[in-house]
């Protein structure tokens, strides 16, 4: 994982706009280049110079996938218990176990949709 990665990674975690984190990421590329060094002897780890930065409250598109598969969720199982105290439908019978992988799918693709969108450039 590149510094650049987490270091993106942590300010979408403290709120910051893409345009923010573009901005940042340039300073951070420019300095690297006309210092010679590595990003992270001269700012630190990735972590501790997101922290410098101010927490904001921000929805990225990750904690928006997230909010649509819970609301899906939820309307999935109102619509099962619905069926099962009306109608005295099991799902189950049709469809088998519900289990909790599609939440946990759901979970898995806020994280990796914040990690593994790449930065925006500021430039263009």
């Amino acid at each position: 994982m590149s510094y650049v990665r987490k270091l993106t990674f942590n300010l979408r975690v403290r709120g910051l706009s893409e345009p923010e984190i573009a901005e940042v990421l340039d300073g951070v590329r420019a300095h690297e280049a006309a210092a010679g060094s590595a990003s992270e002897a001269e700012f630190g780890t990735a972590e501790e110079y997101a922290k410098q930065f101010p927490k904001k409250k921000r929805r990225t598109r990750g904690s928006i996938i997230a909010m649509v598969g819970l609301g899906i969720a939820l309307a999935y199982v109102l619509v099962v218990v619905l069926l099962m105290l009306v109608f005295r439908i099991d799902i189950r019978d049709f469809v088998g176990p519900v289990t909790i992988l599609p939440a946990t799918g759901v979970i898995l693709a806020r994280f990796l949709t914040d990690y593994f969108q790449p930065a925006q450039s500021s430039c263009g």
